[in-house]
């Protein structure tokens, strides 16, 4: 593998051992096909199962693989960051370990990206998006309910969907606003948003295919306090960094 790998794609994992060797699989057969240099990167967030395990016998002789642990579970965003400012390639991705985005949509990404954006972020709202199966309805009515709060608090409006967990980015853009971007937790999504609308970056939504996974990470009773003050901090932060803005 080159120095600079053509695309670098970062897997955050955390207790993900009933899937994470499929997924690793899947998506080393995908790249290689495409006959471009990559590098996959899983961020192990602590786990507490056989993760480390399995992804060390899937790379097993396969130098396209690099594993990054953290020494306990620290969340989504801070995982994701890891990940994002080891990464080598032209271009940068993250993907959820479940695949809920499939591999082939990968492409797609990387088409804006190689037409002048310089972050192409999936969207499961968009009209053309093909949500093969949703998500439970009191799940897809609290999304529409936290649209409102997440825009009234950090003022972020012209996305339709922060949270899937398909992102793609030129590497500059990566590293400059995972730079800047400090929210541990799953509002990560959101402050890097933010700090890319603030930025000036060209954001392309685009509409994927998508399959909901019931084992979310995510608790919205444990974790709903928590997002309100990440929420907050990311403003806070953001009127921080406004002189890196004007």
């Amino acid at each position: 593998m080159s120095s600079k790998p053509f695309l670098s794609i970062v897997i955050p994992a955390y207790n993900e051992e009933g899937r994470i060797g499929k997924t690793l699989t899947k998506l080393q057969e995908y790249v290689a096909d495409q006959n471009r240099s990559h590098e996959i990167i899983v961020v192990d967030d602590g786990s507490q199962d056989d993760t480390v395990v399995l992804v060390q016998k899937v790379a097993a002789g396969q130098n396209s693989f690099r594993l990054l642990k953290n020494d306990h579970n620290r969340g989504k965003g801070y995982a994701v960051r890891k990940g994002v400012l080891e990464a080598r390639g032209q271009y940068i991705a993250f993907m959820d370990a479940d695949l809920s985005t499939p591999v082939e949509e990968i492409e797609r990404a990387l088409h804006w990206l190689m037409n002048g954006y310089d972050m192409v972020i999936g969207s499961r709202a968009l009209a053309e998006s093909n949500v093969l199966v949703h998500q439970p309805a009191y799940r897809e009515k609290g999304a529409q309910v936290f649209k409102h709060i997440y825009r009234a608090i950090t003022g972020l409006y012209g996305i339709e969907d922060t949270q899937c967990g398909f992102k793609f980015f030129t590497r500059d853009v990566a590293h400059d606003i995972f730079s800047m971007q400090l929210v541990d937790g799953f509002m990560f999504d959101i402050e890097i948003l933010l700090i890319a609308q603030k930025r000036g970056y060209r954001i392309k939504e685009m509409p994927v295919r998508w399959v909901n996974d019931p084992d979310s990470r995510l608790r919205l009773v444990r974790d709903t306090a928590r997002m309100f003050r990440d929420l907050v901090a990311i403003r806070l932060n953001c009127r921080k960094l406004k002189t890196l803005w004007q």
